[in-house]
């Protein structure tokens, strides 16, 4: 075989091994791109919403959407900002919606969402301790720093379910149940102002901020549960 020949084969076998690595090196690209980028769409918060409002309307996972927008304190999100809902596939208007429950009579083939509720502050003051670990113990809620004696509100519609002082460590203490799915907590109260079975308005007065129980300053210990579980609730409130 002449040396031209052979020369020109080599060639032509050099080029093709050429381009299947470069063709297998761009799709390793493309699908590592597919991972670190997901599909979804971009978000634009309306006055009023919260993140929490926003992941019960999208069906996306809260704590997901506060990690992958870099979300370190989920109230501090403002009206016309932008967020990322990852898997996404439409623009929903959050403020409109409200999710289908299962008409009397029909079967449940599996639990109904949450009921969407616009809670409020029960306190306007710094928060002290966050949600979470905290000196390696689980805190089930967030400490809001207030004056003592200052109200602390209702955080929306509910009855009154415990009004005491018996758990150790909480002080005075309120639970007020607000449906089947939330429930929220009001501890180290200074002296609470409702009875165990009355029905409380969003915004009334149900105690004063205090020092009871475990507490070194006036503050309010404050949870909200989500069928029975403590969740974040910053990430509940506007």
């Amino acid at each position: 075989m002449e040396v031209s020949v052979l020369t020109a084969r080599l060639n032509f076998t050099y080029n093709k091994l050429r381009k299947f690595v470069f063709l297998k090196f761009f799709l390793i690209i493309l699908l590592s791109g597919c991972a670190f980028f997901p599909s979804g769409i971009y978000h634009r918060v309306q006055k009023g919403e919260t993140l929490w409002r926003i992941s019960r309307v999208y069906e996306v996972d809260l704590d997901k959407i506060a990690r992958i927008n870099h979300l370190a304190d989920a109230t501090r999100i403002k009206t016309g900002q932008l967020i990322f809902v990852p898997g996404a596939k439409e623009r929903k208007d959050t403020l409109a919606y409200s999710p289908k429950r299962p008409s009397p009579g029909t079967k449940k083939r599996a639990k109904a969402p949450p009921e969407l509720i616009d809670f409020s502050w029960p306190l306007k003051g710094k928060i002290l301790v966050g949600f979470g670990k905290q000196s390696g113990k689980r805190h089930q809620g967030v400490d809001i720093e207030g004056r003592e004696g200052t109200p602390i509100v209702a955080i929306y519609d509910g009855i009154v379910t415990y009004s005491n002082n018996k758990l150790r460590g909480y002080g005075n203490m309120v639970i007020i149940k607000h449906n089947e799915d939330y429930s929220s907590v009001y501890a180290h109260n200074r002296i609470n102002l409702v009875r165990e079975g009355e029905r409380v308005k969003k915004g009334q007065a149900i105690a004063q901020v205090g020092a009871t129980g475990w507490a070194d300053v006036p503050h309010v210990h404050f949870e909200i549960r989500e069928r029975g579980k403590a969740v974040n609730p910053v990430f509940y409130l506007p």
